[in-house]
């Protein structure tokens, strides 16, 4: 793997009486996840896996993404919902033979695992979706400050 995609969950709904894991999507995050899509696209960022979270809204994020994107390999994973950075580290696999993997997950882990990939922090709010290629491809993908992040993309801004 020498490119990585990490992306926080499109904004969800507190509208319904669910629980956290069940929220799903509200209007504007099922515009920003298409908007998301549309710019991987543009820029020619598309993954050939997708580890995420087995929430609705993350679920949603990517059917959402999906109508737009396919061909991609994607794995559910409970172990993602909420994981720090250490868990995502330890739940992933040390091997990921694909040029792009996308990790598709929730805050504070996202922001928190940016930072350490990156070992700069960065704010990432909902949908905000960071591009980052590793550093030295001879070293395991896990290892702190082995990223440069080359674009972080915020729908706002789209």
């Amino acid at each position: 793997m020498t490119r990585l995609i990490l992306m926080r969950h499109a904004k969800s709904s507190w509208k319904y009486d669910l629980s956290d894991h069940e929220r799903p999507l509200n209007k504007r995050g099922r515009k920003a996840a298409a908007k998301i899509a549309k710019e991987l696209i543009r820029l020619e960022w598309i993954p050939d896996k997708l580890y995420s979270s087995d929430s609705t809204r993350t679920k949603e994020t990517w059917a959402r993404m999906n109508k737009f994107i396919d061909g991609v390999d994607v794995e559910y994973l409970h172990k993602l919902y909420h994981s720090s950075p250490k868990k995502i580290r330890k739940n992933l696999p040390d091997n990921l033979d694909y040029e792009t993997v996308m990790i598709l997950g929730h805050n504070p882990g996202c922001t928190d695992f940016l930072s350490d990939l990156c070992g700069e922090w960065y704010r990432m709010p909902t949908a905000a979706t960071a591009l980052l290629t590793i550093k030295n491809p001879n070293k395991s993908w896990k290892i702190k400050g082995n990223w440069n992040l080359e674009e972080l993309i915020l729908p706002r801004e789209l």
